[in-house]
């Protein structure tokens, strides 16, 4: 009875979370015209890279297509000490006025805080070496900055190709990251600043210091230091970004827990931010952000322990049957339709997802068929999403180290 309880506390709180969003999108879709510059303010693009020779080139040759003012556009590249060619990669981009810096290895941050010494851009950006950015991104970003309190404007990050199971899932997990990002700037509540190709104002780095050199996400970091400061962080749902997306379990784990112990770190570091005093970031997203994993983490739990013991009960029928299936089959018992309000409030919440992927689609312009990904996505994700957290949770509480 409590468990049945539970679930439907699980299931109630992500249908109501996501139709709050859907409603703070549909009420704010004017915000969705593109505000077009009054005029084109340098910028300065930071590619850090370490070991990235296969990748490097299409990143780079992605910046320099950017329909952007060319003499307006400082690309910086800067080798954090790799072991591969990259730094030779990266030198045949000199010719075409890319600046190229070596420096010993020391990490994202150090490599991006080297670059901001030497760039002389009023707006500065970072792409990891691994992404590239549509021709229209940059021009669509710029004039959010026409606003004094925007700090910071985000792009939609997306998955570069899908070649395997987990890419597919990993491609709807982005885009409904693309929806919620847009529903979070309507809120004044975005919490993570994207590495690939958000763009900032310098001055920022300039008063309030550079990124923090040892933090496994500077992007939260960043954020997070703006929305202490009290300025805004604005998002582009057009401006397409795409990124190389793991394609093995190893790598998408060992990713998600640099994603997920850099987010407690940084949010236990800025904890200030709950509470009224900074709004819809304060009393709703944080503390929903924490609601939702503690219970994705408990029905994840519950499910295992549940199926395990019903998986033991069946073992031990079956073996005293013989192992004859034939029953389940002929018997009509076992197919029946079941509407019971769990169910219904499922298929809502199966409903609700469909939409926030039509609109992202739609508003991201994104071409791609996700059907079978979707699908995908709906089975599996929540118990990715659930064991991820238990895995960077156990390595936070027992101190071990997490590196990229």
């Amino acid at each position: 009875m409590l468990w049945n309880i539970f679930t439907y506390v699980t299931v109630y709180f992500g249908l109501f979370t996501g139709i709050f969003f859907l409603f703070t999108f549909f009420e704010n879709m004017g915000g969705l015209k593109e505000r077009k510059a009054k005029r084109f303010p340098k910028v300065t693009i930071i590619v850090p890279a370490y070991n990235e020779e296969t990748t490097l080139k299409g990143t780079v040759y992605s910046l320099l297509n950017l329909d952007y003012p060319k003499d307006k556009l400082e690309i910086i590249v800067v080798d954090d000490g790799s072991k591969d060619s990259t730094y030779e990669v990266a030198k045949q981009f000199i010719k075409k006025g890319v600046k190229v810096f070596t420096k010993e290895n020391g990490g994202k941050a150090t490599a991006l805080n080297f670059a901001l010494t030497k760039s002389t851009g009023e707006l500065v950006g970072c792409l990891d070496a691994d992404s590239f950015v549509t021709s229209s991104a940059l021009k669509k970003m710029v004039g959010y900055f026409e606003d004094p309190e925007i700090m910071a404007v985000t792009p939609s990050i997306k998955v570069w190709k899908d070649n395997c199971l987990l890419q597919k899932m990993q491609k709807v997990e982005y885009l409904m990251g693309v929806f919620l990002r847009k529903a979070f700037a309507y809120l004044d509540s975005i919490h993570v600043t994207p590495g690939p190709f958000t763009i900032y104002r310098k001055w920022f780095f300039d008063k309030y210091g550079g990124y923090d050199v040892g933090n496994l996400t500077e992007d939260i970091e960043v954020a997070l230091r703006i929305q202490r400061h009290g300025f805004s962080i604005e998002n582009v749902m057009d401006a397409n970004v795409y990124t190389i997306s793991p394609n093995k379990f190893k790598s998408l784990l060992r990713q998600r827990n640099r994603w997920y112990i850099g987010f407690l770190t940084n949010v236990f570091n800025y904890k200030d931010l709950f509470g009224l005093k900074h709004g819809n970031l304060g009393i709703l997203v944080l503390p929903s952000a924490f609601i939702s994993i503690a219970l994705s983490i408990i029905l994840f739990l519950y499910t295992l322990g549940n199926l395990l013991n019903h998986s033991f009960k069946n073992l031990i029928n079956f073996y005293n049957v013989g192992f004859d299936i034939t029953p389940f089959f002929t018997n009509s018992q076992n197919f029946y339709w079941d509407f019971s309000p769990l169910r219904i409030l499922a298929l809502l919440s199966l409903l609700t997802g469909i939409l926030m992927i039509t609109l992202t689609k739609k508003y991201s312009r994104e071409e791609s068929k996700i059907g079978f990904a979707y699908f995908l996505y709906l089975i599996a994700y929540w118990i990715f999403f659930a064991f991820w957290w238990i895995i960077a949770i156990s390595l936070k509480t027992l101190k071990r180290q997490v590196s990229w």
